[in-house]
């Protein structure tokens, strides 16, 4: 199965047509087009799939969750009131897509999209703190395609695949605060250095912080062909 970084933008288009009328006169005039399934860059020859899609009702809800109390109330309303949904299709790697992303999804913002979920991380945001973090730090890119989440027993990332590497989870016997500033940090770690860590090995903040000794396990959270899967697995940091 070829895994992809999906980006779901509800708008409000009429229909196709409409979406398409909308792309050709989006300035610079004649730089863009839409033509089946596929939104173009005909200036830079450069085109990524695009779903278009009518209104979920489901939408609104999964906006308010994926954005865990960051996205205004105003611009949930709006999304509540969409006609139309695209999803774009992007290669599953966002350092090297980063680019690609900001240019399409600015078109799409600018044709009347009104927020952004990306669907193989459930998180969502709006617009202007998507387009800030994927102009901003590497830790701002990570922010953007990665979500810590509250299991039963455990915190857990979702989004590390989009960096090609595993997740990461901590035990909820941990504040978490310090659970959210740990798991961070060994992701950006991550992301950083391409350690070469193997179980049994000790990861900690600093040198008189507290040690976590490292386990790799296999992603049994999400099936296979769940967008949410993590094929590299899922490192669990237990105290040493």
């Amino acid at each position: 199965m070829t895994r992809e970084l999906i980006i779901c933008v509800p708008g409000k288009w009429n229909d196709r047509n409409d979406f398409l009328r909308q792309v050709i006169t989006c300035e610079p005039k004649g730089r863009y087009m839409f033509a089946g399934m596929v939104l173009a860059d005909v200036e830079a020859k450069d085109h990524v799939p695009l779903e278009f899609c009518p209104a979920d009702s489901q939408i609104p809800k999964a906006f308010e969750i994926a954005g865990q109390g960051k996205i205004p109330a105003d611009v949930l309303v709006h999304v509540s009131e969409h006609t139309a949904v695209v999803y774009l299709h992007f290669p599953l790697d966002l350092p090297d897509q980063r680019e690609r992303i900001l240019k399409f999804t600015q078109v799409v913002q600018r044709i009347g999209g009104i927020a952004v979920k990306l669907e193989s991380a459930g998180v969502s945001h709006t617009w202007e703190r998507w387009f800030a973090l994927l102009s901003g730090s590497p830790f701002d890119v990570y922010c953007a395609g990665v979500v810590l989440i509250g299991g039963k027993d455990h915190y857990y990332s979702c989004g590390m695949h989009h960096f090609g590497l595993p997740e990461c989870e901590a035990p909820r016997s941990i504040p978490l605060g310090e659970a959210a500033d740990l798991m961070n940090r060994f992701n950006s770690w991550q992301i950083a250095e391409h350690p070469k860590q193997s179980p049994g090995h000790t990861f900690s903040l600093t040198p008189t912080a507290p040690h976590f000794r490292l386990s790799l396990e296999r992603d049994t959270r999400h099936d296979k062909e769940d967008l949410f899967h993590n094929p590299h697995g899922i490192w669990r940091l237990d105290a040493a």
